[in-house]
């Protein structure tokens, strides 16, 4: 059974352990193994996650699979990337999944909570950022809508990565 739940203050720790994980488990393979921990300790580490979870601004959800943690995802009310500047937007800034979790619809179960969310709360535009070579999240998003509108880049150490900014008005 799947379940999304919001997270509250208390699950910094498993956030930042949740995130570290599913991070490098996307993503460890393609970068220099010392810029992967330098990001892994700065982004993950468990003041930033405690202290996002206290922003008003910020939203994190926690995806469960037969109660086991398994996939979260972070919005990020108010920020519009260049391309959308005026409109009222809401970044999904992080959706992760553990790789031995992916196939059993609780990425479909994060997109949909990501949904409901800024629709309640009256947004115009989602938007996301999405790694260019990342070709499984790229047609995860457009099946739930998403297009490219424009481009930025991610930075992991010394790598420079290219980036597409996706976007989906919402109704």
């Amino acid at each position: 059974m799947i379940s999304v739940i919001p997270a509250k203050p208390s699950d910094y720790k498993l956030l930042a352990s949740l995130g570290r994980r599913a991070f490098y488990e996307a993503f460890g393979e393609f970068n220099d193994p010392q810029d992967m921990q330098a990001y892994l300790d700065l982004a993950f580490n468990e003041d930033t996650i405690k202290k996002q979870l206290e922003d008003p601004e910020v939203i994190y959800f926690i995806a469960t699979y037969q109660n086991d943690p398994v996939g979260y995802l972070k919005l990020k009310r108010n920020n519009a990337p260049p391309d959308l500047t005026g409109e009222k937007c809401m970044q999904l800034e992080r959706i992760y999944l553990l790789k031995a979790y992916m196939g059993k619809k609780i990425g479909k179960a994060l997109m949909e909570q990501c949904l409901v969310t800024a629709k309640h709360e009256k947004y115009k535009h989602l938007w996301l950022g999405v790694w260019q070579q990342n070709k499984l999240a790229i047609s995860f998003y457009k099946k739930w809508g998403f297009e490219i509108i424009g481009f930025k880049q991610f930075i992991i150490g010394k790598e420079v990565n290219d980036d597409y900014i996706m976007a989906l008005k919402l109704t």
